[in-house]
């Protein structure tokens, strides 16, 4: 299979139109009559018809426009199942007004699209050599989507011939997974409050007391607070602040392998494997991180394969820290080749989310020793085998079934109800 963009750059078709064809005929026949039955004037009109024909066929091979296409899209990144509103500026970079055009961008989806109208554009004044086009598009899944170039079609002045062409460059739409906004509270989030909730050791005394402990064997002495130890006559060094659940970690298989119903996508190019089943899991990752960012968590996301995800920015970012995130799962992709799994954090703590379908055992076996000892864990497996389930289930992992086409929302309020039975609480 080729590449469809060097296909679309290629593309100069000219070929002629009914009326071209009836034209040529009519001189065919008529050439053939002169000869036949003697009658001289009907060479007159054979060579008009066929020169008419012919001409224009080949004045809409060289009458190509020379056209310089600038593509703007808006919003620049966009979430699947919403719209993107396509601007284009076309300006006649030639020495010739050009032909009147009907035009269509080249999109990698399948798309209902109406060809748009063109009027000619002019070489004067400067002002007049650039049209403003708009256009939707709709993306129906995530992804990095190649648009353009743009496909114009014109005939010769005489409408004998059509010649179609590929104008201008490619530029790429990034589609981001739809974030599925999530009820309030979950499986985890009733047993802390995030990172921005510290609690603090608190003792009888003034502030230094209250930040400060005694000197223990193994303490860093850049931590000896010099003024409490003067007070109380023996070294204090300062105490670390506890925090009540400050990390979540989001855990997703991004291996092939762990994904059966993925098939050959012809839709992206090159032709990667898509499954609906990893489809889900991209969509169910990203509103469980940004619920997580925003309820106070430091989130963690670790991947089985490769890394490919960017992590969620600091605090200080404000509202753009989730941009990079969303923008690294619109390039997400299952991956055929196994490195070896990522080693477990030993500083990890809070809550801990999985997200799986098929895993083999390498991956569960890794998946099970990301949680530590005493901390919460979900799981959220779609169409997973019943023997790999019962395996976090008997570890002590909250288990929630869900499917490829489950809505994100009640799956993430169907764990917390779960969770609500597990500790008794129905």
């Amino acid at each position: 299979m080729s590449d469809p963009d060097s296909s679309l750059r290629r593309l100069h078709r000219t070929r002629l139109t009914v009326r071209g064809w009836t034209t040529l005929g009519v001189g065919a026949a008529c050439l053939v009559l002169a000869f036949v039955i003697g009658r001289h004037e009907l060479l007159v009109a054979a060579s008009f018809a066929l020169l008419l024909s012919l001409g224009g066929l080949l004045l809409a091979r060289l009458r190509r426009p020379k056209l310089d296409v600038i593509r703007l899209f808006s919003p620049p990144v966009v979430s699947a199942g919403s719209t993107a509103l396509v601007t284009l500026r076309v300006r006649n970079g030639g020495t010739v007004t050009t032909p009147a055009l009907l035009w269509n961008d080249a999109i990698p989806w399948r798309e209902p699209q109406r060809p748009g109208e063109l009027d000619p554009i002019r070489i004067r004044p400067a002002s007049a050599r650039t049209a403003v086009l708009h256009y939707e598009l709709h993306p129906h899944r995530r992804g990095l989507y190649p648009i353009g170039p743009l496909v114009a079609e014109f005939t010769d002045p005489f409408g004998m011939a059509r010649s179609s062409a590929a104008l201008g460059d490619v530029d790429r739409l990034t589609v981001v997974p739809a974030v599925a906004q999530l009820p309030e509270g979950g499986p985890m989030l009733i047993d802390g409050d995030g990172a921005a909730q510290l609690v603090q050791r608190r003792a009888v005394g003034n502030d230094d007391d209250l930040t400060t402990r005694e000197y223990r064997s193994g303490d860093a002495l850049r931590r000896v607070h010099w003024r409490a130890s003067a007070r109380h006559g023996e070294l204090m060094v300062r105490q670390e602040e506890h925090r009540s659940h400050p990390d979540a970690r989001v855990i997703v298989d991004t291996r092939v392998a762990g994904y059966p119903d993925a098939a050959p996508d012809r839709e992206n190019w090159p032709p990667a494997p898509h499954s609906e089943s990893f489809e889900w899991a991209v969509r169910m990752l990203a509103a469980v991180a940004v619920h997580l960012d925003e309820s106070g968590f430091r989130v963690e996301v670790v991947e089985s394969g490769t890394a490919q995800i960017e992590p969620i920015g600091e605090r200080w970012e404000g509202g753009q820290r989730v941009e990079g995130f969303l923008t690294s799962l619109a390039a997400l992709r299952m991956l055929e080749r196994h490195h070896a799994l990522p080693a477990a954090s030993a500083d990890a703590a809070g809550p801990t989310f999985a997200i799986l379908a098929d895993p083999d055992d390498e991956v569960v076996d890794w998946v099970l020793r990301q949680r530590r000892p005493g901390q919460s864990g979900a799981l959220f497996a779609i169409g997973m085998r019943a023997e790999t389930r019962a395996r976090f289930a008997d570890t002590g992992w909250l288990c929630v079934d869900v499917e490829p086409f489950d809505d994100i929302a009640d799956s993430w309020r169907a764990s917390a109800t779960e969770a609500g039975y597990i500790r008794g609480a129905h």
